[in-house]
């Protein structure tokens, strides 16, 4: 025909086809379009897109174990009481004041969510503390107390990546067991033991078990807290209370830098400090978590839909029949959503066959956000800012956290308001005009080294910037997008493996690469520049092949029909059948295909 017709094999038939099974349409702001996928690690600004009407994605194997529920049963006329200490502390009436109760109760929502976020604080914070604590020079540094080359270094910060890998692939299925509340509180027990090996270590063996530690307790956050912000969440706060987990995050690594410029760059041994402070949010998520109700969807699988009923009017409001009702359909979705979810567990890995176009984009679209160096900044930002001669390398480093935090709340409601595609390609520009400022500051400005200073420090604010609101910010969401709902989990699984991948390769190369490009009087500033100048032109690729192959996949009217086999096609730039049949018909004559 002369035309690229779409990717695709025979239509499936039988059981395969109800993979594909939808629910009912519903509008974005009230049950986005994708599972609670994972946040993928290290990456400051990717804002982790809230799902459908769907059970979670697990960033591991998917569980295997499944339920059906019967239909929608009447609605009890008796009062309903709230779900009492683990489940919620106090019983509600019935008959209770409406607006009253339903300010309670979003209080009670909002409460919950950001103790359980309190996760989330300390994975951003137990991920970058190192980043400040190796800072050369500094009264603090760890680097006076222990000795630790530039391999050990790196080492040391990607022992956190690898533990983090590890555990996102094996404890998948621990919350669906325990329930994803009491996997949270357990996991706090990691991170105090990972936080206090470091503050108390005396050998670099002993820092690289605790950062192991604390890896392994990150990937733990990875399978849980997106999801629990996700199914404890009304539809029509669910994208707000869903981004409180990217937040913390980014709000854990800018506390580092803060702390690191009031106690590193002043207190001898300030490393020790930093490592144990880790603790203080643990216990007091210990403490608190008593109020935290559990997952309506665990409890609906375990304890039956009179149990999931008393939780979701604990998190919603009053016992009004309005509530009622609303109840009652959030309560029938979960069942249906989890009928849908047993059938995708049956796709296999060679049905992703089906949808190599999608699957092949988000790989490379992840590559790409690990790759065009984001994590440089952020793991290594303070010894960067050290070589490139900025005088005060712990202000620097906080105020990349202030700028990362701030990008970060406005990039939540420009995904969907400004569009995916113009994001990415906005971002990535203001990337490339970043790296390629620091470079030529760094390269061609030794003479004016104030200058110089101030330059380096705006670019790496730009870059950062640039990631917030491009890569960072869109790309999971648009990889929720385009991904149908039956093969979701698997893809995502190979996406999350990109993704920590490219972010080990990272951490383990760039003190490395610094060194090794680096040449003449200061090698270490010119490393750098070079380094940049390579990550820069990874940037210039990236925007390439999003400008050529990315479409635009927040229209309303796209949004209805995603997560099927045509409507990737047709985000992918792609013809199907029907498509490519009415194209020849209204040519004037049909041709069999």
């Amino acid at each position: 025909m002369g035309k690229k017709k779409a990717n695709r094999s025979a239509s499936p038939q039988g059981p395969q086809r109800e993979r594909q099974t939808l629910l009912p349409d519903v509008k974005r702001e009230s049950a986005p379009p994708s599972d609670p996928t994972p946040t993928p690690p290290l990456q400051p600004a990717t804002v982790v897109p809230s799902k459908p009407a769907v059970s979670p994605a697990k960033a591991g194997p998917p569980s295997s174990s499944s339920s059906s529920f019967s239909p929608v049963s009447r609605v009890e006329t008796k009062p309903l009481t709230a779900p009492t200490r683990a489940n919620g502390p106090t019983p509600i009436a019935a008959d209770s004041s409406a607006a009253s109760d339903k300010s309670d109760a979003k209080s009670r929502l909002q409460f919950a969510a950001w103790l359980v976020a309190l996760s989330s604080f300390l994975w951003g914070y137990g991920v970058a503390v190192l980043n400040v604590c190796i800072v050369p020079d500094a009264v603090g540094s760890l680097l006076n107390d222990i000795y630790l080359s530039t391999h050990e270094q790196e080492t040391a910060t990607a022992l956190v990546i690898v533990g983090a890998l590890f555990a996102a692939l094996t404890t998948g299925g621990i919350g669906q067991r325990l329930g994803l509340r009491r996997t949270i509180l357990l996991n706090n027990a990691l991170f105090i033991l990972g936080g206090t090996i470091c503050a108390l270590a005396m050998s670099k063996r002993a820092i690289f078990l605790g950062r192991l530690c604390v890896g392994v307790a990150c990937g733990v956050v990875t399978n849980t807290v997106p999801i629990l912000l996700n199914e404890i969440s009304p539809p029509d706060m669910r994208g707000r209370i869903t981004s409180f987990h990217q937040l913390l995050l980014t709000i854990g690594m800018l506390t580092t830098g803060v702390l690191g410029f009031a106690v590193v760059a002043n207190v001898p041994s300030g490393w020790r400090y930093l490592n144990a402070f880790i603790a203080l949010p643990a216990v007091t998520q210990l403490i608190f978590m008593a109020w935290v109700p559990e997952s309506p969807w665990w409890i609906m699988k375990h304890k039956g839909r009179d149990a999931a009923r008393r939780t979701l009017l604990y998190l919603r409001s009053s016992g009004s029949s309005d509530c009622r009702d609303a109840i009652e359909a959030e309560v029938s979705s979960i069942a249906l959503a989890m009928e849908t979810d047993a059938a995708a567990r049956h796709v296999e890995w060679s049905d992703l066959w089906q949808y190599k176009s999608v699957v092949a984009m988000g790989a490379i679209m992840v590559f790409f956000q690990a790759m065009t160096g984001i994590n440089t900044v952020m793991l290594y930002s303070g010894r960067i800012f050290h070589f490139a001669g900025v005088t005060n390398p712990f202000l620097a480093t906080a105020v990349v956290g202030v700028v990362n935090v701030l990008v970060t709340v406005v990039s939540v409601s420009l995904v969907d308001s400004f569009g995916r595609r113009p994001l990415l390609l906005y971002g990535t520009a203001l990337m490339i005009v970043a790296l390629l400022t620091l470079s030529t500051s760094l390269l061609y400005l030794n003479d004016n080294l104030k200058l110089q200073g101030l330059l380096a420090v705006a670019a790496v604010l730009l870059f950062v910037a640039g990631f917030a609101v491009g890569l960072g910010a869109v790309v999971w969401v648009l990889l929720a997008d385009i991904t149908p709902v039956a093969i979701r989990s698997r893809a995502f699984s190979i996406f999350m493996g990109v993704s920590y991948n490219c972010n080990i390769v990272i951490a383990v190369f760039t003190l490395s690469a610094i060194n090794a490009l680096g040449t003449g009087d200061n090698p270490e500033k010119n490393g750098i520049a070079k380094l940049y100048l390579i990550l820069c032109g990874v940037c210039a690729v990236s925007w390439a092949y999003t400008y050529s192959s990315v479409a635009e996949t927040a229209n309303p009217k796209t949004n209805a029909a995603l997560h099927t086999e045509e409507s990737s096609a047709l985000l992918l730039g792609e013809e199907t059948d029907g498509q490519e049949e009415e194209r020849v018909r209204h040519r004037g004559h049909t041709t069999e295909l």
